[in-house]
């Protein structure tokens, strides 16, 4: 445990976290207004391309489980066509419901989960450069015991981040749903689907932390986890699981998509599969990245 809490000391040290850390929650103070405003434009571009269907006479689509109404054929003329599909076409309600927070979620689990990444491959590769792996191993020589330490430390800091950035993000947003008065369907079901959600995003960008530090650990820089770990990403996850479903269900993207949406969102990518073996897949796949990653650290020359 005393290492675990020098190496957390050494995360938070880290000028690249703190300035993270920094941008990510100042950018919360934009949140009040940003989130409102982003739903404010969502619903105009429905009400927008519900008009442009019902213009063009193209079958309506279903809002909230109610069938949107259309204009028959005997109106013929576009410019009255326009105005008549105007005026029956209902305008979605462009307020933001407390609700729908899992939905401000979901949009940002991206960018946080990228962010997890960056800061796992930062936290050996630049040790690596500056020499400071070997400098820790001349006085804790057992490898293992210095790789578990870090790597403890490192998915404990971000997830630990991740919910604290959850959790003051919505505590930014409430204050305007009160004066509103938009926070219906905000019961015991819907904070538990919404603090879930949470968790299982926060344990997806601890869980890519701990793949940018294997693959830094392993390719001894920063640069070579980014290279390494996008590469995968766009060419064996984008491209050869976009173009052949069958391999979906056994890699990592697509499962992780499925424990952040959840497991009817995202059962179109991966059919039948549950947030539970997504999870269950993914910590195979950690395993054995991992066992690999420390296996490499533990054989190979450190100087």
């Amino acid at each position: 445990m005393r290492l675990v809490r020098v190496e957390l000391r050494r995360l938070w040290m880290r000028r690249l976290v703190r300035w993270s850390l920094l941008a990510a929650f100042v950018g919360l103070l934009a949140a009040p207004v940003l989130v409102p405003f982003a739903f404010s434009e969502q619903a105009r571009i429905e009400h927008d391309a519900d008009i442009e269907r019902c213009v063009q006479d193209r079958p309506p689509r279903t809002r909230d489980g109610v069938t949107l109404p259309t204009v028959g054929p005997e109106v013929a003329v576009p410019a009255e066509r326009e105005r008549v599909c105007r005026a029956v076409t209902p305008s979605p309600d462009p307020d933001f419901h407390l609700g729908q927070l899992g939905e401000v979620y979901r949009t940002t689990a991206a960018l946080l989960i990228v962010g997890g990444f960056l800061v796992g491959a930062s936290s050996i590769g630049a040790d690596w450069q500056a020499g400071l792996v070997a400098t820790v191993l001349t006085w804790e020589g057992r490898g293992l015991r210095v790789f578990a330490a870090r790597l403890v430390a490192l998915v404990a800091g971000v997830f630990a981040a991740i919910v604290a950035w959850q959790v003051v993000l919505a505590a930014t947003v409430v204050p305007g749903t009160l004066v509103q008065d938009t926070t219906d369907t905000t019961g015991g079901d819907w904070l538990r689907s919404t603090g879930g959600l949470g968790l299982r995003v926060a344990a997806i960008g601890a869980a890519a932390a701990a793949f940018g530090f294997a693959l830094a650990l392993v390719g001894r820089g920063t640069a070579a986890a980014l290279g390494a770990g996008f590469a995968y990403l766009f060419v064996v996850e984008n491209v050869v699981g976009g173009q052949f479903a069958p391999l979906r269900p056994w890699l990592m993207l697509w499962n992780a998509l499925v424990v952040v949406r959840g497991t009817y969102e995202a059962g179109g990518d991966v059919p039948g599969r549950t947030v539970t073996a997504a999870g269950t897949l993914l910590v195979v796949w950690a395993t054995v990245i991992l066992t690999g990653a420390a296996l490499v650290f533990r054989r190979r020359d450190v100087t």
